[in-house]
């Protein structure tokens, strides 16, 4: 066809879509743009071509040219039309949307030969699949701003054979081609696809759904991303499909935690190792797989980089490997650090010395010292660090040591650094520090208010008075230094063998600050006085810029080094050396500016941190080690004031002695008694925090005292562990007892109880004051006593006349006898105490009537009880009740609890039982009992079953061998099916009959103790 007469069909074509001017305005643009092959006729060839498949699909074709004029030229016009025919040919449909959509997409594109290069890829891919392609085309401008052309077919064939498995899977990988191209390799992408297509899971009817997989498609391309390491993505990618092919949800935990997880450890190293021996333990079990990624950072770090690190880390694992040859939950609460032999494990792993082996030493040491019982505990998250230093609590009973130490490359100077810095704490105790008072420091208040026109208000504390000054962190410092070497001074002098080990800590623990860092001459020169006070000399410790300085304030300080020197004159020469300082620097403005800071908190600047937040122009000494962190706050004006002071903050203070460490939301092995609650909510939402090893091992108190942490409404908690009956061990602090009292309610009830039963009572007191033995007993035959027995006499003398020698026991002694008892009621009133009887009653109204007849009874035997009441809902909350303490006395308070005692929700025995075991223990008495009443079996969400019984039967067990009795009451008529299992050796006894609690209950009692 000539020139002219294509031209001519061509715009009678476009004008009955476009209209003739615009339809002659594009022939004659697209005659311009090249001759071979001719591009009018070759269009006009084309859009027949397409008619014969679509004249609906012509239309739109003909009806985008102007757009594609504008956007892209003309030039691509031929390729276009191409592929245009191509996808009608396959999909009509899809044909119109390519038509609409691709004028667009090519005006992105900059530079014909990438729109011409693009189109002829897309016409490969059309012949294949329609949907792909034009996907393609709608991702192609950002697909080749990170691949090249020539890289670019292998990306979408996996796209292809994708979308011949899931079209809406198949599109969105090529959706995402962009954001995951860059992050992995082509050789890594298979490996990436088969993870998500592994997430797929069938639906409610059946269907696979798609959801969790689409998900991953979009959002583990970022994720990835935040790994550094090439090398590592790829393996953390291998990890994550070899997870899902067990546990889905596993998986995407894995994925999420990732970048998080493989930044805590400290090499590249270390990331591929850690996350290769994943591998292995993922082809075993998911949950531990899961549990052992979350842990080994932490693992690691507290291993610390000594030589043999890998070799103590690859045990560890070894020994976690060993425990899933035989039992998979016993592996899951190994690597998730929840059973006692995996404590022991990582404790062998460490490098270093962690407190525990050696409390009881460091408190043998201290008692030596100070005379007097001190709890040593080990101070929460500080293995992680070499910075953790010594404190001593308000109250001075509980000196807080560091959970680890491996300053040192050896056991034994490590233990040497536990001892001087507990006999550093304790020289504290023993010399005075804390036993000040503000009272003889007024006349130093007065002068600092006047000298500083800080107006009449009275400090509370020494950290208040210190607020007074311009620099109140300064000011601190001074006291810390002078007062420690204070104590310093006298420990040597009192206690000769600890003056060799304090010299050589004081010389390695000490490091000046780096001036590089913009130290300021105050820091300097307290920096000096510093490590002029461990015993390094002036030649070593002074820069030359402040010999002189440094030389006066230093002989200002020397009162400090006399055997009499007190803690209050640590205080004043602190003041004075602060005005030295003041008086030497003004010239050289040093002290104008004063700290900007001043009001804001009470603890500002103790420690690094708050220096670090503060704006003020001193930052705090932090380069001691072995010298322990005071607290000013604890000094206040009087003593009635610092005792309430202590008590408050020693609450505060004390950790459970049943441990810190797994909290609530902490993972549980699935079918055992300890809940978990992980879910698909969080999809790929990010990590889930765990507590820290140091929480779950070194935070726990070396000695087994009741200690306990406030909680919020009132009361105590206190962890306690709990036998796992699957894996053979304890999970350790697993369940949190909160003891409180119980709710006050209506005495009614009891005072109904007392009149209903009056002469029962009376019979019950009669019966139990006979129980009370004699206040002296007469013992008779004794070699000496208070008077003759006139029997034993006349025997004696019988026999001397009968030639016999005779005894010599012819005395009566009164020998005093106590009934010496303490007994703990434990009273279930779990939900099932709700219900109803025949006569209309509840069993929570015959236990409160029986605890009623139970009391007077005891009231008239004398013995030491306590009552209390256990309920709960998951080993988070287990609560106790204390309707009566051991100490207090049976009166209006007592019959108001008993009132109110009312059935709430669930009870875990074994948690209860540990608690009033850890109660009678710290009772002083002969004969102690523990007196479980209960209606049923325990029952505690997962808590149930063997898992509930065993434990139950280790708690009473754990009773048992420190010395209680434990006896066990229910009133289940069905108890026989489990109650002989779960109680074992203890002694029980079954009511049948509820109604007979009341009666039979003090009779109980009484065949226990006579």
């Amino acid at each position: 066809m000539a020139g002219s007469q294509a031209e001519t069909a061509l715009k009678g074509r476009l004008a009955e879509e476009l209209g003739s001017a615009s339809a002659e305005q594009l022939v004659a643009r697209l005659a311009l743009t090249g001759d071979r092959p001719e591009p009018v006729a070759a269009t006009l060839a084309m859009l027949d071509e397409l008619g014969e498949v679509s004249e609906k699909v012509n239309r739109a074709a003909i009806e985008a040219l102007p757009e594609l004029d504008r956007r892209a030229g003309l030039a691509c016009i031929v390729p276009w039309l191409d592929l245009g025919i191509a996808l009608a040919e396959s999909s009509g449909a899809t044909a119109l949307k390519y038509f609409k959509e691709s004028p667009r997409i090519l005006g992105v594109v900059e530079g014909n030969a990438a729109r011409l290069a693009i189109l002829a890829t897309g016409l490969e891919f059309a012949e294949q699949d329609a949907n792909v392609t034009v996907e393609y085309l709608r991702t192609a401008p950002q697909i080749l701003a990170v691949l090249s052309s020539d890289q670019l077919q292998p990306w979408l064939d996996v796209g292809v054979e994708l979308t011949g498995l899931d079209v809406v899977v198949g599109l969105e990988y090529i959706r995402q081609i962009p954001a995951v191209a860059p992050v992995l390799a082509l050789s890594e992408v298979r490996s990436w696809v088969a993870f998500g297509m592994k997430l797929i899971q069938p639906n409610t009817i059946g269907k696979p759904d798609y959801l969790v997989t689409m998900e991953f498609l979009r959002t583990s391309p970022a994720i990835l991303g935040d790994i550094d390491q090439p090398a590592v993505r790829s393996k953390v990618v291998s990890l994550g499909a070899a997870l899902a092919e067990q546990s889905p949800a596993s998986a995407i935990a894995w994925l999420a935690e990732s970048p998080t997880l493989v930044r805590a450890l400290p090499s590249v190293e270390w990331q591929v190792k850690v996350v290769q021996y994943g591998g292995l333990l993922a082809e075993k079990d998911a949950e531990a797989t899961l549990s052992y990624l979350r842990r080994a950072p932490e693992i690691i770090g507290m291993i610390g980089a000594s030589a043999d690190a890998v070799t103590r880390f690859e045990n560890w694992f070894k020994a976690g490997m060993e425990v899933l040859a035989y039992s998979v939950e016993g592996a899951r609460a190994y690597f998730g650090l929840e059973s006692q032999q995996s404590l022991a494990s990582v404790e062998q792993a460490l490098s270093g010395v962690p407190l525990r082996q050696v409390a009881r030493t460091v408190k043998l040491f201290v008692q030596g010292m100070c005379g007097t019982d001190v709890m040593i505990q080990g101070l929460p998250d500080s293995a992680a660090t070499d910075r953790a230093r010594a404190t001593v609590s308000a109250d001075g009973k509980t000196i807080s040591l560091p959970a680890l130490l491996r300053r040192y490359p050896t056991y034994d100077d490590n233990v040497r650094l536990y001892l001087v810095m507990a006999a550093h704490e304790a020289g504290h105790l023993e010399f005075g520090t804390y036993k000040l008072t503000l009272a003889p420091l007024q006349d130093l208040v007065t002068a600092v208010r006047r000298r500083y026109g800080r107006g009449d208000r009275q400090p509370a504390s020494l950290a208040e008075l210190f607020r007074l000054y311009p620099h109140p962190r300064l000011m601190q410092d001074l006291w810390m230094v002078l007062e420690d070497a204070r104590v310093e001074a006298h420990l040597q002098r009192e206690y000769p063998g600890l003056q060799r080990d304090l010299q050589r800590l004081a010389g390695e623990a000490v490091t000046p600050r780096d001036p590089a860092h913009g130290l300021t001459v105050k820091e300097l020169i307290v920096d000096c006085l510093l490590r002029l006070s461990t015993g390094e000399s002036a030649a070593s410790a002074v820069p030359r810029a402040v010999q002189a300085e440094v030389a006066l304030l230093w002989d200002m300080s020397q009162p400090v080094f006399v055997p009499d020197s007190t803690a209050e004159d640590a205080v004043r020469l602190a003041d004075a050396v602060y005005l030295g300082m003041e008086g030497l620097l003004a010239p050289k403005a040093e002290m104008i500016q004063s700290d900007q800071t001043v009001e804001e908190t009470t603890e500002a600047g103790v420690g690094p941190t708050g220096s670090e937040q503060s704006r003020d122009d001193y930052r705090p000494v932090t380069n001691w080690v072995y010298r322990g962190e005071m607290n000013p706050e604890f000094i206040t004006r009087d003593p009635e004031e610092a005792r309430e002071e202590a008590e408050q903050r020693t609450e505060v203070e004390h950790i459970a002695s049943g441990g810190g460490g797994s909290k609530e939301q902490g993972g549980g092995a699935q079918g055992s008694g300890g809940e978990r609650h992980d879910t698909l909510g969080d999809v790929l939402g990010g990590g889930r925090a765990l507590p820290s090893v140091v929480e779950e091992m070194l935070s726990v108190p070396v000695e087994q005292r009741l200690t306990d942490e406030p909680v919020r409404d009132g009361g105590r908690q206190i962890r306690y562990p709990e036998w796992d009956v699957a894996i053979q061990d304890y999970r350790p602090h697993w369940c949190r007892v909160v003891e409180r009292p119980a709710e006050s309610g209506s005495d009614e009830s009891v005072a109904a109880t007392l009149t209903m039963h009056r002469s029962a009572i009376k019979s019950l007191r009669r019966f139990f004051e006979s129980l009370r033995p004699p206040a002296f007993r007469r013992t008779a035959a004794q070699a000496d006593g208070e008077e003759l027995d006139i029997d034993a006499v006349v025997r004696r003398v019988v026999e001397q006349q009968a030639g016999m020698e005779g005894s010599d026991r012819i005395y009566v002694r009164h020998e005093k006898k106590e009934r010496d008892v303490a007994v703990a009621f434990l009273v279930d009133v779990s939900g099932s105490t709700s219900r109803q009887l025949e006569n209309g009653r509840r069993v929570i109204d015959i236990e409160k009537e029986s605890l009623v007849l139970l009391c007077e009874a005891l009231e008239a035997v004398g013995d030491q009880y306590g009552l209390y009441a256990y309920s709960g809902q998951g080993r988070g909350q287990v609560e106790f009740a204390v309707v009566k303490d051991f100490d207090e006395r049976l009166g209006p308070a007592t019959a108001q609890r008993l009132g109110g005692l009312v059935p709430r929700q669930q009870n875990r025995d074994g948690a209860v039982i540990r608690h009033a075991t850890a109660k009678l223990l710290a009772r002083e008495a002969r004969t102690k009992l523990l007196v479980l009443i209960s209606d049923g079996r325990p029952l505690d969400g997962a808590y149930k079953d063997d898992y509930s019984l065993e434990d139950t039967k280790a708690a009473l067990r754990e009773a048992r061998q420190a010395g209680i009795s434990p006896f066990c009451v229910t009133i289940d008529r069905d108890a026989d099916a489990y109650l002989r299992r779960m109680y074992g050796d203890v002694q029980f006894a079954v009511i049948d009959r509820v109604e007979a609690l009341p009666a039979k209950l003090p009779r109980i009692y009484q065949r226990l103790t006579t």
